[in-house]
């Protein structure tokens, strides 16, 4: 059983950890990103970002465009990774009107995105918790409340669904103790409960949801069964016991029936079952699809002996492993720090100080791989999720041993 397809990976660097290097590789991509902005422009578009769906100027978006820029800049100052003294509270204010600028002059940008006003990663509703974060008022609060009720009931995960408008639900919450954030998130799980139907054909619990004209049942940690999983564990507390023990028996019964193991490494497919895709994807070690992924948004799963989960995130871990840095550039989504993030989530879950040491190494090949692009292109990428930014939280992450995944474990 193929588990991963080689070619996608980069042997991994033998070079050892160097906190003193990491933390200049931070400083470069802090001081990079405060010297590239412009009032007017943002940031620049990375050449590999430009397509027809996208504006031609700047992204605005938290997935990888201003928004989420700002958000890591000053989660980077605020932690004391680096010091960050310029004030992007003027610009976030301006990024939702910049945002509807584009789908008014943009037709192919309109018809791409014109519907995902409201969505957490790729919408407004991220932009907007950023912006009350900088500078709280009830006025962008209630604007906040409507985008989340209007992703009720959308299972398309963490990007486009209900789970993204969930999750900044709960950071309203955990900021302001107001019960009516609880009651949303509640009220926003029963639909996405209810649609979590079992396939006999999957033996398992799972979504079917359509995106990019595809219809399917995804895995993955952004638009699949792990992202919506992922913020059904960060609510369970809020959940009646026999409903949160249900909820947690069918995580454990899909991530153990979808998996693809073979002698100590596991893995898990982008989509099971019946699909309208043309042709099959291939199985990827990324955050967005595979194990990494899948060890990121489970980690904090319960350590219940009715439902054990450990053995099957050591031999994802492995997998990782075994396989290699991902050949992209070493992003949260798709490259070395998402994969990285596995390491140290099981680092934190179980203490064990070679997976500290396994992140440790993807943090230095992943500097290397960030400083070749950096060359290639003349330019860094400056985005959280897709680029520069999400390396830079990484190795602060490698630096301390900590865990925090961002705009997912924290806000």
């Amino acid at each position: 059983m193929k588990l991963c397809e080689t070619e996608r990976h980069e042997r991994l660097i033998e070079t050892e950890w160097n906190e003193d290097r990491a933390r200049d590789a931070i400083d470069r991509i802090v001081t990079d990103t405060n010297r590239s902005f412009s009032s007017e422009h943002l940031w620049p578009i990375h050449p590999v970002d430009r397509s027809a769906e996208r504006p031609t100027d700047s992204l605005k978006y938290l997935y990888h465009g201003a928004a989420g820029v700002i958000w890591a800049l000053g989660y980077l100052n605020e932690t004391g990774a680096a010091a960050v003294k310029r004030d992007y509270l003027p610009t976030v204010r301006q990024l939702i009107a910049r945002v509807r600028v584009d789908l008014e002059k943009y037709p192919v940008v309109r018809k791409y995105m014109g519907a995902e006003v409201a969505s957490y990663m790729l919408g407004e509703a991220g932009i907007l918790l950023l912006q009350w974060k900088l500078a709280p008022s009830d006025d962008v609060a209630q604007q906040l409340y409507s985008h989340c009720e209007a992703t009720i009931g959308d299972q398309r995960g963490l990007a486009w669904g209900s789970a993204g408008t969930m999750l900044a639900a709960l950071f309203m919450y955990e900021r302001i103790d107001d019960a009516r954030w609880r009651e949303l998130f509640l009220r926003s799980f029963q639909p996405l409960w209810d649609q979590w139907k079992y396939s006999d054909e999957a033996r398992c619990h799972l979504w079917t949801s359509s995106l990019y004209g595809v219809t399917e049942m995804r895995m993955g940690a952004i638009h699949g069964f792990a992202a919506n999983a992922y913020v059904m564990i960060r609510g369970r507390h809020w959940f009646e016991p026999n409903l949160a023990d249900e909820m947690l028996r069918r995580i454990h019964e899909t991530v153990h029936a979808t998996a693809l193991i073979e002698g100590s490494r596991a893995n898990w497919p982008n989509n099971v079952g019946l699909t309208t895709r043309p042709a099959p994807l291939a199985i990827v070690v990324q955050h967005c699809n595979g194990a990494p992924g899948i060890v990121n948004c489970l980690a904090e799963f319960p350590n219940d002996a009715r439902w054990p989960i450990d053995t099957l995130l050591l031999r994802a871990d492995d997998l990782i492993w075994e396989a290699g840095p991902p050949v992209k550039f070493p992003s949260l989504c798709h490259g070395a720090a998402g994969s990285g993030y596995a390491f140290l989530k099981l680092y934190v879950r179980t203490g064990d100080g070679r997976w500290l040491d396994r992140a440790r190494r993807f943090a230095m090949h992943a500097i290397d791989q960030c400083d070749s692009a950096v060359k290639k292109y003349g330019q860094r990428k400056f985005s959280l999720w897709t680029g520069d930014l999400g390396l830079a939280i990484y190795l602060w992450d490698c630096i301390g041993g900590t865990a925090k995944f961002p705009t997912l474990d924290v806000f």
